[in-house]
């Protein structure tokens, strides 16, 4: 097991190993994903994909082909046919360690693989361990999808059970939905636009509306939403990440340590209190944007340790952002 030290650049992977890639979300996103990554020159490693579906390499191809056409991309048949030749399947049940002796073989001479969990969550720690087992977790990278427990308990659990195998530079709990376009520009929106970044603040934004739309249904993941459903599914990862980036302070760094941080901060309390937040022994509130006419500065309410209503005591900081809490 091994670590990269704080701010040295990880090294690229020489192999993605695909868990679950014959699931939903590769089906709707993580082929298209790769087909784009293939297209702009990104992608240079193999793929390898492991799902217990007895299916051939052939199938997998064909899979890979409908799903990205039925994303609506134009497929570019030079692409995909470099796209496929990357591909290889190992099928197996996870909780045999055979299945992990067969993807060692498949990955063989790889130094930096990068092993992508697209599977239910009880399975984290089943498959980490059986990696572990079969020695390929030495200077790997492992990706779990959300959600990362059903609760603060289970989560703390899970980590500690991962921590049994890797250490937490290598693991990376990823959210598919950061990735989204317009995610990204939420944030280029706020920061990197100099006529908008002034007046996105509580002074100016009375409102904050947010508004998930999908044209799809759950067909085919009953198996995933009878344990998690709706709430877990999205709101409290998906939606939690939108809110965090429309309302949380400018990162003091490029990297994701200071970003995540941020993001945090934003998504513990209320968007619009109605009442003081109480966190740490200081209490930070904001009040709703018709208590102040338009125009007028207005001042965060505060209760640092006194009753005081108005003004920054000793260890408070202001909060900017609308709905936004201070560290």
């Amino acid at each position: 097991m091994t670590s990269t030290a704080p701010g040295h650049a990880q090294p690229p992977a020489d192999v993605l190993v695909v868990f679950g890639i014959t699931g939903d979300l590769a089906r709707v996103m993580t082929f298209r994903s790769l087909y784009r990554l293939e297209k702009r020159g990104l992608l240079t490693c193999p793929v390898v994909g492991v799902a217990v579906d007895d299916w051939t390499l052939d199938q997998l191809v064909e899979r890979a082909r409908t799903s990205i056409e039925a994303t609506g991309e134009q497929l570019d048949e030079a692409v995909f046919d470099r796209l496929a030749q990357r591909l290889s399947y190992v099928n197996g049940d996870f909780t045999d360690p055979a299945t992990y002796r067969r993807v060692g073989d498949a990955i063989a001479g790889a130094r930096q693989p990068v092993f992508y969990l697209e599977i239910p969550p009880f399975l984290f720690g089943r498959v980490v361990k059986g990696l572990s087992e079969a020695g390929l977790t030495t200077n790997a990278t492992v990706l779990v999808e959300k959600p990362f427990g059903h609760d603060q308990q289970s989560a703390v659990a899970l980590a500690a059970e991962l921590h049994q195998y890797i250490d937490e530079s290598q693991l990376f709990r990823i959210d598919h939905y950061l990735g989204k376009m317009g995610l990204e520009e939420i944030l280029h929106l706020r920061f990197a636009n100099a006529i908008l970044e002034p007046l996105w603040n509580r002074n100016y934004v009375e409102s904050v509306q947010i508004t998930m739309a999908e044209s799809f249904g759950i067909d085919g993941r009953g198996h995933f939403y009878d344990p998690v459903g709706a709430l877990r599914d999205v709101v409290v990862n998906h939606l939690m990440q939108v809110l965090a980036a429309a309302a949380m302070e400018p990162p003091r760094g490029v990297t994701r340590s200071p970003s995540r941080r941020h993001r945090s901060h934003c998504s513990v309390p209320s968007p619009r209190p109605t009442r003081p937040t109480t966190c740490g022994g200081s209490t930070t509130g904001t009040a709703p944007s018709r208590a102040w006419p338009r125009g007028r500065p207005r001042r965060p309410m505060r209760r640092c340790g006194s009753r005081s209503r108005t003004g920054a005591g000793p260890g408070c900081r202001s909060s900017s952002a609308p709905g936004s809490a201070s560290p």
